[in-house]
């Protein structure tokens, strides 16, 4: 089994982000792992859940590396569950608390 590799940088819109950014409300945001793996995160967002789409970006080629969905209401206190599933899975890969941690899960 492999392990996740850690992020080594976030942007949104092109510009460097903290850990401590709110990634929940951005639409978009690319990353950088420690293994220079680059990866673009989209948000869907209907009444009852947001989903993000994890894509990998190799040299031109794109390859899905997960889903990861947090159900409404994610204001209340104790709801912050973050849900990831890893390509074609049926049942969640695991959860996180946090977005940063969450898409870190799918990547390799």
């Amino acid at each position: 089994m492999s392990s996740s590799a850690n992020i080594a940088l976030v942007t949104v819109d092109g510009s460097e982000v903290s850990r401590d950014y709110d990634l929940d409300a951005v639409p978009e945001f690319e990353f950088v792992t420690d293994e220079n793996d680059s990866y673009r995160v989209v948000m869907e967002e209907t009444e009852s859940e947001r989903t993000w789409t994890v894509t990998r970006v190799d040299s031109g080629h794109e390859s899905e590396a997960g889903t990861v969905r947090h159900e409404k209401p994610w204001l209340i206190f104790g709801s912050s569950a973050h849900r990831y599933f890893k390509p074609g899975a049926t049942f969640s890969s695991g959860f996180q608390n946090d977005l940063w941690n969450a898409v870190q899960s799918l990547a390799e």
